[in-house]
């Protein structure tokens, strides 16, 4: 009985995910805290992985903290998340040809919309008399 109650228990924790062991040092897991605040979560929309609870996220916490246990700095957990993802992995992607888009796009968007509203106002103005 007691047997068939480990298994169970292992199929249960098993399917809900192992549960996340933060750093013992408590500066390396603040660090990791703010990382996982830069770094976006691929299978979300717009969620870091510090808010999501997808499978993927909890691997990518767990990675970050492998990594910055193991001595490598913010800077070169994002070049290998960068690297392995793209940029799309950055909650602030940088200013290049690839996310140029991103950046202007909603800018864009809003001068043509101000232009087009513009050119309907102008239309429906009614001449003096």
């Amino acid at each position: 009985m007691k047997v068939a109650l480990v298994i169970l228990a292992a199929i249960i924790l098993g399917a809900a995910g192992a549960p996340e062991r933060p750093l013992d040092d408590a500066v390396l897991e603040a660090r990791a805290l703010d990382l996982f605040k830069e770094l976006r979560c691929p299978t979300c929309v717009a969620q870091s992985i510090h808010d999501s609870n997808a499978d993927i996220a909890i691997d990518l916490r767990a990675l970050v903290r492998e990594q910055i246990a193991a001595g490598q700095t913010n800077a070169q957990i994002r070049d290998y998340l960068v690297l392995r993802y793209g940029d799309v992995i950055l909650l602030r992607p940088p200013v290049n040809n690839a996310t140029l888009p991103l950046w202007l796009g909603p800018w864009l968007i809003f001068a043509l919309g101000g232009f087009l509203v513009f050119l309907a106002l102008r239309r429906h103005r009614t001449a003096p008399d």
